[in-house]
């Protein structure tokens, strides 16, 4: 995978609420290629993985003892929420820092967790 097609799943994370499993594959399919070791693409993840659990349980896998921040607001159709990933609450000085903003919970996550996986992966 290129940037360009990383930088298009996160922004359907962020921009759409209707996403499908098969939207979710591709996304699943990002994270394996960012983040070999702490996803599994045969698991059947993107059946799961629209569930804010198992979007936190993927980045537990991906980033374990980073802490994560979650904003937001519930409101009647759509909530309005943002993740950061940060690697220490001790300290303001983070080499890098995680985001993602969704009016979905868990795609809120999930972009936080790619746009981190993706300048990690740039080192």
């Amino acid at each position: 995978m290129k940037d360009p097609e990383l930088d298009v799943l996160i922004e359907e994370l962020e921009t759409r609420t209707d996403l499908t499993v098969a939207d979710f594959d591709g996304v699943v399919r990002g994270l394996a290629y960012l983040l070999p070791d702490a996803v599994d693409p045969d698991e059947k993840l993107a059946e799961h993985i629209s569930t804010a659990d198992t979007a936190m349980h993927v980045t537990d896998r991906a980033f374990p003892n980073w802490a994560v921040h979650i904003r937001g607001r519930a409101n009647d159709k759509d909530g309005h929420w943002r993740c950061s990933l940060r690697e220490s609450d001790e300290r303001d000085n983070d080499a890098v820092i995680g985001s993602g903003r969704s009016p979905v919970l868990s795609q809120a996550i999930l972009a936080a967790t790619m746009r981190l996986a993706m300048i990690q992966h740039k080192d």
